[in-house]
């Protein structure tokens, strides 16, 4: 299954358990949204361009952490999605393209594996 991954301008918000909008990364909770021109200017010193990262498998976390150990994790119960910020928007989109290649590119892997490994069952 392809992780999903996604540019997002990530607003870095107070936590609040009853808003099913926000993210939780490293004990800090953020708000995404994917047009950069749709942030509120008086939260803009709280915006970063970032990726974030929706894994369907355990593998997509283990390969992104080793290409990526800069990226947070969360929420801290379940550790199925991660953000790696960029420095601009356009940075963070090119990042997008690379991180949905190397997760793809995991699981073309898998799959060979598990072919491998039924083609080994019925010798």
């Amino acid at each position: 299954m392809k992780a999903d991954v996604y540019a997002v301008m990530a607003t870095q918000v107070p936590p609040d358990e009853e808003d099913e909008g926000l993210h939780e990364f490293s004990l800090y909770w953020y708000r995404f949204t994917d047009n950069p021109a749709s942030v509120d200017p008086r939260l803009s010193a709280r915006t970063r361009p970032a990726v974030w990262v929706r894994f369907k498998e355990i593998s997509q976390l283990e390969t992104l952490q080793g290409s990526y150990p800069e990226a947070r994790l969360g929420p801290s119960s379940s550790y199925t999605e991660a953000l790696i910020f960029s420095e601009s928007w356009e940075e963070a989109k090119q990042l997008q393209k690379k991180v949905a290649t190397l997760l793809s590119q995991n699981e073309d892997d898998t799959l060979k594996g598990l072919l491998a490994e039924d083609t080994l069952e019925d010798l």
